[in-house]
């Protein structure tokens, strides 16, 4: 998905088109792959960031950058699923930070984004910071309901006619 603002894409190029960030495009995330998650979230940040006055350009590539784990997150549905995924609400965002600090120099705000957008299992130290945690809960809300009607589709007993 590419967004037309020249400002976005001159700050999320480097960033999307880079070798290893492209490895999340085959990653399922809620109901889509986790670069379009990501890619999303940075593009509704910036927006409002750049609406308020704040760091834009900090907001786009922290935003772009908070899921970047390199793994599925296998839901078992089983007792262990909460605990499951809180473990992952807790971890993913320091591998993240890991990964992004590999390929990506990062500025100590960027790095709060990143570390901190699974409030409140991470604490937000910039309007930024508050900012992407809230533009990736109120997606990831879609996206969960999304798969849940994709998946109620498919157990309903097709209709036949009498």
């Amino acid at each position: 998905m590419m967004y037309f603002d020249y400002r976005f894409m001159e700050v999320a190029r480097p960033i999307i088109e880079h070798e290893q960030y492209q490895e999340i495009r085959k990653i399922k995330h809620h109901d889509e792959s986790v670069y379009d998650h990501s890619v999303k979230v940075a593009f509704y940040a910036y927006q409002l960031a750049y609406k308020h006055g704040l760091d834009w350009k900090s907001t786009i590539r922290g935003a772009l950058l908070h899921d970047f784990f390199l793994y599925k997150f296998k839901k078992s549905f089983s007792l262990r699923i909460i605990t499951d995924s809180i473990k992952h609400a807790i971890v993913h965002p320091l591998i993240a930070f890991d990964n992004a600090s590999k390929y990506f120099d990062l500025n100590e705000k960027e790095e709060n984004i990143i570390k901190a957008h699974m409030f409140p299992f991470g604490f937000p130290k910039s309007k930024e910071a508050w900012i992407v945690s809230y533009v990736d809960k109120y997606i990831a809300i879609f996206e969960y309901a999304s798969n849940f009607k994709k998946m109620a589709a498919r157990k309903q007993p097709a209709y036949t006619a009498e």
